[in-house]
């Protein structure tokens, strides 16, 4: 029983990670001494029949002991129950090969050249995700946030890549074989999680005709930032801030969203269609999480699908982010 909870109190410390030149050293982790550090390697994916699917590959210092690594999947098919497998390995097991640009992580394996390739051999079944594009990490405006001595930082690795996926379920006779589009980015950081956001709003069309990326991140003092939207062939635009309003009044699990994002007089507003996973680490722990609360906070995530309409253009789809801390 010890051995679970410590699993699940490092595995904890991710999740309220915000759920990545040449593609050289960027995937070798820069571990630090503090007791608040993460690092994570993340990856999302939507696919041709409606599947989503992340993945992240994660070493931390917080919860007992240090530098662990962790690789974790969600996998959320129309239709089917949400397979979430992961596994949790001490400092030993997990490494960088700067000879062949990988990350490993216990059984798990990043690596980038010719394309980029994840492979996720965890919980009797197996994920593997090809995307077209080897990484090519660029930092958007305001992507660095300083508080105290500790420090949040923010890269793309990927804004967008055709993606292909051989998924094999476990128990399922024969792997599906699913394309789409994909997005992946880096974050390095030393600040206390519970400390680092009130709420964020993330969107992500990676299929069709238009690609948008858009992050916001609100502070507890009501500050804004970073807060961006990135158009695919152009620069990345700083905006000014977001106000989120939910439309259930928090009654239903199945929680709808919207987001008003303006920048220069001008109002984007994205609104979720229907909902993907919704993710509560903390209140999932029961009595365990109140132990833990001071450090990570209490954040919920809900990722949905929705529509972001624009002044004068047509309505774009895509996948909206909603992170707030219920503590």
């Amino acid at each position: 029983m010890r051995h679970e909870r410590v699993s699940r109190l490092s595995l904890l410390a991710l999740l309220t990670l915000p759920l990545l030149a040449a593609a050289g050293p960027v995937l070798e982790p820069l571990p630090s001494s503090s007791d608040n550090y993460g690092e994570s390697f993340s990856f999302m994916t939507d696919l041709e029949d409606g599947t989503f699917l992340s993945a992240q590959f994660s070493v931390t210092n917080i919860g007992p002991g240090s530098r662990h690594g962790i690789c974790r999947a969600t996998v959320v098919r129309p239709g089917k129950k949400t397979w979430a497998p992961s596994t949790r390995v001490g400092g030993d097991d997990w490494g960088y090969d700067k000879d062949t640009n990988t990350l490993k992580v216990g059984v798990c394996t990043l690596h980038s050249g010719n394309g980029t390739h994840l492979t996720l051999p965890l919980d009797g079944g197996l994920i593997r995700i090809v995307f077209d594009e080897p990484l090519a990490p660029r930092t958007p405006p305001g992507a660095e946030v300083v508080m105290g001595n500790g420090r949040w930082r923010h890269q793309v690795l990927l804004s967008s890549s055709p993606v292909k996926v051989t998924l094999q379920l476990p128990g399922a006779p024969a792997p599906l074989v699913l394309s789409g589009g994909g997005y992946g980015d880096h974050s390095h950081s030393t600040v206390v999680p519970a400390k680092l956001a009130r709420s964020w709003v993330r969107f992500r069309s990676l299929r069709g005709g238009e690609t948008v990326l858009l992050l916001g991140r609100e502070g507890f003092g009501g500050e804004f930032g970073p807060m961006y939207q990135w158009s695919e062939g152009a620069e990345p635009q700083p905006m000014d801030r977001f106000v989120l309003h939910r439309l259930d009044e928090g009654k239903s699990k199945a929680a709808r969203w919207t987001a008003e994002v303006n920048a220069g007089g001008e109002t984007w507003t994205l609104r979720s269609t229907s909902l993907l996973i919704r993710n509560a680490p903390v209140q999932d722990l029961g009595l365990l999480g109140s132990l833990v609360k001071s450090v990570v906070g209490s954040p919920v995530t809900y990722v949905m699908r929705a529509v972001l309409e624009r002044p004068g253009q047509p309505p774009l789809e895509g996948l909206m982010e909603v992170t707030q801390d219920e503590s």
